[in-house]
């Protein structure tokens, strides 16, 4: 899907969330010049494990784009900047808010040169606010946004995620719609702009159903219906130690399950006689345990119940769906080593 071609994007962001999104903008066509300083590279470069010395996650967020090293603290390394940036479309930043203002390298500065501009800056609280100034990471942003207080073990201890929702859903992603809906207000305008992308303002739409619920009075911390409360929307261990996952959310989907099982005294007709506090879970977490994971997907294949396996990473590679979708891809890394990456997660139907 090559949508922004011979579009220029300057990438002066480092670690995870900035350089996934220029990565995933490389993929759509655009020219990406990444910008590292020489003596504060990317971090992600030294990140373990190694692959002949070079680090796995920085050949996966950055093959596809074009690496100069420009010391842009000093002034002849703004000027060589300043080159770049009279030639491109969009510049991309992830330094904390006002750290290109000390270097000369605010908006106003490369539009001075780049009169239509667009110049978008990534961080974790925004460019104005309270916690502007606060240093943070995935795990804070969660904390501040209520997901992690919505994410409980048994004990009420908060759990943390696997994966860095934050820095992907509600800054990566984000990065990519504030570029792309840029561009489309410069082509209908013909001017630039300035955009604010703030990781904990991402969050927020995550909040769709608990907040709501919350809104119309009903406390989702007490209950979250979607959260582990109901028993048919909830993971089970089977017999093997392994687990899966049943998603019979609507009715529909939890009759087909029952009649399958052969316990139709477990039908019933509304989600509040599901919650775990008053339908017995207990004898549904036994009956999983009278098979191992990959009998039960073989027993529900094509039943409508809408039960999977949990995955573990190594598998997730091999699926036979994901497989036939390219998600996970050979590329040439840029140290020139052959390494894996993501492919761009929508694509263009002929």
């Amino acid at each position: 899907m090559q949508t922004l071609e011979n579009t220029t994007i300057i990438d002066l962001t480092r670690l995870l969330p900035g350089p996934l999104a220029t990565n995933l903008l490389a993929q759509m066509g655009a020219r990406v010049i990444k910008v590292e300083h020489p003596e504060r590279s990317d971090m992600a470069r030294s990140q373990p494990p190694l692959k002949n010395g070079e680090s796995t996650l920085f050949g996966a967020l950055n093959f596809g784009k074009e690496i100069r090293q420009i010391n842009y603290t000093e002034e002849a390394g703004r000027r060589d900047l300043m080159a770049l940036v009279r030639e491109a479309d969009v510049v991309i930043e992830q330094f904390r808010p006002g750290r290109m203002a000390q270097w000369g390298l605010r908006y106003e500065d490369l539009k001075a040169v780049k009169e239509d501009l667009i110049y978008v800056s990534l961080s974790g609280y925004g460019q104005d606010g309270p916690y502007r100034d606060y240093p943070g990471h995935d795990l804070n942003y969660l904390a501040y946004s209520g997901i992690l207080g919505l994410s409980r073990d048994q004990q009420g201890r908060p759990v943390i995620p696997g994966v860095q929702i934050a820095d992907i859903a509600g800054g990566s992603y984000l990065v990519v719609t504030a570029c792309l809906s840029a561009l489309l207000q410069r082509e209908r305008t013909g001017r630039g702009s300035r955009v604010d992308v703030g990781m904990l303002d991402g969050l927020l739409p995550l909040l769709a159903v608990p907040a709501t619920q919350l809104w119309g009075g009903f406390d989702p911390s007490q209950m979250n219906p979607l959260g582990g409360a109901l028993v048919n929307y909830n993971v089970y261990e089977c017999a093997d130690g392994r687990w899966v996952a049943l998603a019979a959310l609507e009715i529909k989907f939890w009759k087909n399950f029952c009649e399958l099982v052969d316990r139709p005294d477990w039908m019933r007709t509304n989600h509040l006689e599901l919650s775990a506090f008053v339908f017995p879970k207990g004898e549904i977490e036994a009956l999983f345990k009278e098979k191992t994971q990959q009998e039960w997907v073989e027993f529900t294949e094509g039943k409508e119940i809408c039960l999977s396996p949990v995955r573990s990473l190594e598998e997730v590679e091999k699926d036979p769906h994901i497989r036939h979708r390219g998600g996970i891809m050979t590329v040439e890394s840029p140290g020139g080593n052959e390494m894996k990456g993501f492919r761009l997660p929508w694509r263009e139907v002929e």
